[in-house]
């Protein structure tokens, strides 16, 4: 049966860590992506990741399973959160392009392994896209409050997100006709 398990898995070390340090975002487009057991090796396209880079502690990534026994489906549901300080005009017109696309593409980079400086890179939205589902612009009450925007981005895809292979950390290695900004 195609559906059979294939391994189990073992606990490991706990040199685990929570949270993400950044997002890239895609402008322009996905043409090939090379895939061997679940993990991308590469993609190939056109255009520029952007990166946003995120404070400590204001950004997740969550991914859900849904399955329905009754009616023989499932998908994952992919939900990032993220902050960005300040409210100000160049912000606010990226946040309205953002809003405004129904198909983004998006990596995101976690702080697991970011003990020797490199993290590790998921592709979320590979075949249906992410788009923003809500959020906030706000400039809090307190001095210590957020002045910013928080944006949630989700998509629902046939298949659990892909983890990125990339060279020493380096993400522009597993991009072709892509670049990283």
């Amino acid at each position: 049966m195609a559906c059979d398990l294939t391994s189990g898995f073992t606990l490991g070390c706990r040199d685990n860590t929570g949270g993400i340090t950044s997002v890239f975002i895609l402008s322009g487009s996905v043409s090939d992506i090379a895939e061997t057991s679940g993990e991308i090796t590469g993609i190939t396209g056109s255009g520029e990741f952007f990166e946003f880079q995120l404070p400590r502690n204001v950004g997740d990534f969550t991914e859900t399973p849904n399955a329905s026994l009754e009616n023989g489906t499932v998908f994952y549901e992919q939900v990032v959160n993220i902050a960005i300080h300040k409210l100000q005009t160049s912000i606010r017109n990226q946040v309205n392009l953002l809003t405004q696309n129904p198909n983004l593409k998006m990596i995101v980079k976690t702080n697991n392994g970011t003990q020797d400086g490199v993290g590790q890179y998921f592709y979320v939205g590979r075949y249906r896209g992410m788009s923003v589902s809500g959020g906030t612009g706000a400039t809090g009450t307190a001095f210590g409050d957020q002045n910013g925007y928080a944006l949630s981005f989700t998509g629902q895809e046939p298949q659990p997100f892909f983890e990125i292979a990339t060279t020493g950390g380096d993400l522009s290695t597993a991009l072709s006709g892509i670049t990283v900004s």
